[in-house]
């Protein structure tokens, strides 16, 4: 059973913050601008080397300010909410920006579902790209199965709209400290039997620049691949698993290809069609077996990156 909360859940906003001087006074003017405040808002500075935490001590004593040695994303939201003292907390990157009734929509739901483990809603884009975040089918608290098949296949939960039971987060070991973290952690509490709610209202903006922009490509779909591996005995829909590793692997393959890594590239699209096969993978196997293509991909993709240094 989950612990029961009071009528009026209290909720701590957690930011984790590396070099984010750029937009961390818009992000915190968002969080400390709410219509209904959150009890606390605790920083951790991982480690910035420009004036992230010189900007954020600025805000004293509304905002508690933490600085650590650089770990990564996942390490200083663990070290957030292991600060943080209230029923929930509200995750928030240091570069995004919250509606004005963000924490008063959601006190209101978690105060209408005591047993709601992790409530989230509807994001937008801007910035570099400017669209709608994915969206769950339904609205509302989310039925166990169907949300876990439907967030095997994308993430839908964008990470800077979540409110989440400090308690499950200790209780499952808080996020690993890599790529993906947030959507490995809610594909895990899902698998535990966490209740989601999601809320179709727009309830936070979502800043796309070169900094956040895939420059990772790769790194983010071989994760993708190690978190749905690990879900997928969960999932119970095996044709359903199939088709998501083969997508995995063949952008991992895609991936791989354009930074020169052809004999790996050509692995990934072989598994790929093991799982399912399709036109596509079938064809790129066929290419990247020709004798000489694939040192005449590597020297092409070499060139490109030569050109791209100098540019």
């Amino acid at each position: 059973m989950h612990p029961r909360v009071t009528a009026s859940p209290t909720i701590s906003v957690v930011i984790p913050a590396y070099n984010a001087e750029r937009w961390l006074g818009e992000t915190l003017a968002s969080v400390l601008g709410q219509s209904d405040p959150a009890e606390e808002v605790v920083l951790v500075d991982d480690g910035s080397t420009d004036g992230t935490l010189e900007l954020a001590r600025r805000h004293e004593p509304a905002v508690r300010v933490i600085s650590q040695p650089n770990a990564g994303c996942g390490y200083a939201f663990n070290a957030a909410i292991a600060a943080a003292t209230s029923d929930y907390v509200a995750l928030c990157p240091a570069d995004d920006v919250w509606v004005p009734q963000k924490l008063e929509w959601q006190r209101a739901t978690l105060a209408a579902h005591p047993d709601v483990d992790v409530s989230f809603g509807a994001a937008v884009n801007f910035g570099d790209i400017d669209d709608p975040f994915p969206r769950p089918a339904h609205p509302g608290v989310q039925e166990p199965a169907g949300f876990l098949r439907e967030m095997f296949v994308r993430n839908v939960i964008p990470d800077p709209s979540v409110v989440l039971r400090r308690e499950l987060h200790r209780r499952l070991g808080g996020f690993v400290a890599a790529v993906g973290e947030d959507y490995e952690f809610h594909l895990r509490a899902l698998r535990a039997g966490a209740t989601f709610h999601f809320d179709d209202r727009v309830l936070v903006r979502l800043r796309q620049h070169g900094g956040n922009l895939s420059s990772r490509a790769l790194e983010i779909w071989e994760m993708n691949t190690q978190v749905h591996r690990a879900a997928a005995p969960d999932v119970g829909d095996p044709a359903l698993v199939r088709r998501v590793l083969a997508r995995d692997l063949r952008r991992v393959g895609r991936c791989r290809l354009g930074l020169g890594l052809v004999a790996e590239a050509r692995s990934a699209y072989v598994e790929s069609a093991r799982q399912h096969a399709t036109p596509a993978t079938a064809v790129a196997v066929a290419v990247l077996s020709v004798p000489g293509v694939p040192a005449a991909l590597s020297r092409v993709a070499r060139a490109r990156r030569e050109r791209a240094v100098a540019g």
